[in-house]
């Protein structure tokens, strides 16, 4: 009886540890584990990233952040989470924030794209609202190739297209339509 009990036992566990490890093993692969997904045709990515860039006088010109960007080796173009720019000129400071962008490092140029907004801070205050905007660094430019609302103190346009040159300080718009009003009155 005695030798009966020792193999029952013995049975008995290795039953146990059996149905332990295939019960383990089920719950493991039900666990969702969050991992941090690199897509294999990237060569970098930062995440919290700042990029600063300075005038030949050392002043700072430009600089934008992100959550994310992601760098793609063959188009040499950098995809940006969440960007947000700021431009600095002499005595004016702009700011644009979009949900997705993109740095073309041969041309350099940054292409800013869904539910844009460009704001002028300061004394004089303009907010455009767009689709898509292109800042071209190196032309001091700020294009938008589609449909462009505006709001400043006293004014609202609406424009098919627009292009801002940073450095003349003219504005270039196509197929606008302005409503003017008098907050004096």
């Amino acid at each position: 009886m005695n030798f009966r009990f020792v193999i029952f036992s013995i049975l008995f566990g290795i039953v146990a540890i059996a149905l332990g490890w295939v019960y383990e093993s089920q719950f493991k692969s039900t666990v969702a584990s969050v991992e941090l997904e690199i897509p294999n045709n990237i060569d970098y990515f930062f995440t919290h990233f700042n990029y600063r860039v300075t005038n030949a006088k050392g002043n700072l010109d430009y600089e934008f952040s992100s959550p994310r960007l992601e760098h793609r080796p063959r188009t040499d173009v950098s995809y940006i989470v969440s960007p947000s720019l700021q431009i600095y000129r002499v005595n004016e400071q702009w700011r644009i924030n979009s949900e997705q962008g993109q740095f073309q490092h041969r041309n350099n140029i940054l292409v800013l794209q869904q539910n844009v907004v460009l704001q002028k801070l300061g004394d004089d205050p303009l907010r455009v609202a767009t689709e898509t905007i292109q800042f071209e660094p190196d032309r001091n430019l700020v294009t938008m190739p589609d449909k462009v609302l505006m709001r400043s103190n006293g004014a609202r346009i609406e424009a098919e297209q627009a292009i801002f040159n940073l450095t003349s300080k003219v504005y270039l718009l196509q197929k606008a339509r302005t409503v003017y009003s008098n907050d004096n009155s």
